[in-house]
């Protein structure tokens, strides 16, 4: 099976796991765990699916640890997971508010072939975000973010550039 189909059936299983999963209030932004599964978009180069899994705090402060997973269509381009710490704050006790997020962590290619202009294998990955949740009559979530991935590679593959900002498109599920 292609990298690329188990992708999908990863992203397939986990949105199926998500709409049938509860967390412990049915309010997405109430206290305790809380959980988020996103599409995402990085504007025709990568598209992929991302996991997120933490604690509110109270109704605007959220912290979790994530990973996602990153394909291009075109086999001559790598294939990236990342692994993350993220962070929302919801601006507003409203049920639909403006979202500011940071996620913070690591990327991996797990297929680098140096073929694409993508010079690196492993980059620290830091992606501030900004987006809208809505809250539903069921207690869960839909948010769309627009967020800034900027990946700073380190080790052997090290690239001339210091910075490789990728554009973000986010949609994505919370519970």
């Amino acid at each position: 099976m292609r990298l690329s189909k188990r992708l999908l059936v990863v992203t397939a299983v986990l949105a199926v796991v998500s709409f049938n999963a509860t967390a412990q209030t049915d309010d997405y932004r109430g206290k305790g765990y809380k959980g988020s599964v996103s599409i995402t978009d990085q504007f025709g180069v990568w598209v992929g699916a991302e996991t997120s899994h933490g604690i509110m705090f109270d109704r605007h402060n959220y912290l979790g640890v994530g990973v996602g997973g990153f394909i291009f269509p075109n086999s001559s381009h790598p294939t990236f997971m990342n692994a993350f710490l993220d962070y929302h704050n919801y601006l507003s006790k409203k049920a639909s508010t403006p979202v500011l997020g940071l996620k913070a962590g690591g990327s991996h290619s797990f297929n680098y072939e140096g073929l694409s202009g993508v010079k690196f294998k492993n980059a620290v990955v830091i992606e501030p975000s900004l987006g809208w949740s809505w809250g539903l009559k069921s207690g869960n979530g839909l948010t769309l973010g627009l967020g800034a991935a900027l990946y700073m590679p380190v080790g052997e593959s090290r690239t001339d550039k210091k910075v490789l900002p990728m554009p973000k498109l986010s949609f994505g599920f919370e519970f």
